[in-house]
């Protein structure tokens, strides 16, 4: 996918979040997270196919690849937001306060990207 691909995807997946993120947060937690991740996913290819003019297609070594150009803060985000994924998705844990830190780490990945 091309960049603007990615871009595109990131916007449509980021309306959901919004309209799940109206709703009550502790009951569409996971599906809130897990979004977040895949939208966070997709402005990280973006923003790296530009600023980088170089992308990978799977989240394997995304932090480091951000690491090393000097994306240090969002390296840390996208590796909070998996740590925050992990334990909403596949451990049940998780409230309200779990969706506002996922949507903070997407924040600062989003403005990044842009």
């Amino acid at each position: 996918m091309n960049a603007d691909g990615h871009l595109k995807k990131a916007e449509s997946i980021c309306a959901s979040i919004k309209r799940l993120c109206k709703d009550n947060g502790d009951v569409n937690m996971p599906s809130i997270i897990e979004l977040a991740y895949g939208c966070a996913f997709q402005y990280l290819a973006y923003g790296c196919q530009y600023k980088f003019n170089t992308h990978l297609d799977t989240h394997e070594g995304l932090p480091r690849l951000l690491s090393d150009r000097g994306a240090d803060q969002v390296a840390d985000a996208f590796r909070e937001l998996d740590t925050i994924r992990h334990g909403g998705w596949y451990g049940g844990k998780g409230n309200g306060g779990t969706v506002k830190r996922a949507i903070s780490c997407l924040e600062v990945i989003i403005q990044w990207s842009s």
